[in-house]
């Protein structure tokens, strides 16, 4: 699996520094983080989905009974042929078993083509993704985060990463909105202190 590592210190933590103050206290400690990014967009996609609005804790245990019953070999033909019966019996619900068939479908009749995601931008790619049904900003922008490694990334739609972000600048009640206007200091290294506040958060 590929990864990718964040340090502190180093010339971008530096200059975040310098473009946003408030990040002193997250970002002049030395520190590293390895990030470890999902070389198969299907299988993100599909633990993504399994993952949402679950703990993390329910989440990682669904995954593992799944990939023990594909022998973690999870593949868009092996998706739709597995029983509903069984997906059920594995922790999936109703609407996530309809996701994830909906993608694998997708995928098989090339209506998408995960290969052509590295030359597109950003917001092409949130655009391409928000097409799969049960699939949406969130999921959108974790995919360029854990599969593609863009550098300028932040989710004020993840909880993680707005209550870090309230705790770190001591402002409890900033809205949706404030969150990302302030993410906009950290251009175009977000993805940077998006890892640190997660850490942070953690």
């Amino acid at each position: 699996m590929k990864k990718t590592i964040f340090k502190c210190p180093s010339p971008v933590a530096e200059k975040l520094m310098q473009q946003d103050p408030a990040l002193i206290p997250l970002l002049s400690k030395p520190h590293e983080i390895t990030v470890l990014l999902e070389e198969n967009p299907f299988v993100f996609l599909v633990e993504t989905i399994i993952g949402q609005q679950l703990s993390t804790k329910a989440a990682d245990a669904i995954r593992q009974r799944l990939n023990d019953r594909l022998n973690n070999k999870i593949t868009p033909e092996q998706i739709l042929e597995l029983p509903i019966d069984e997906l059920r019996a594995l922790g999936v619900s109703g609407p996530k078993i309809n996701y994830m068939q909906s993608l694998a479908r997708m995928v098989i009749n090339q209506e998408i083509d995960f290969k052509a995601f590295p030359t597109l931008t950003d917001q092409e790619v949130i655009h391409e993704l928000i097409k799969i049904k049960g699939v949406g900003i969130w999921t959108a922008q974790m995919y360029l985060l854990f599969v593609l490694n863009r550098p300028d990334v932040f989710s004020s739609g993840d909880l993680g990463l707005r209550e870090s972000l309230k705790k770190l600048l001591n402002k409890p009640d900033m809205t949706l909105k404030e969150v990302e206007e302030h993410s906009l200091k950290w251009q175009p290294y977000r993805t940077f202190v998006s890892h640190f506040l997660w850490h942070h958060w953690d």
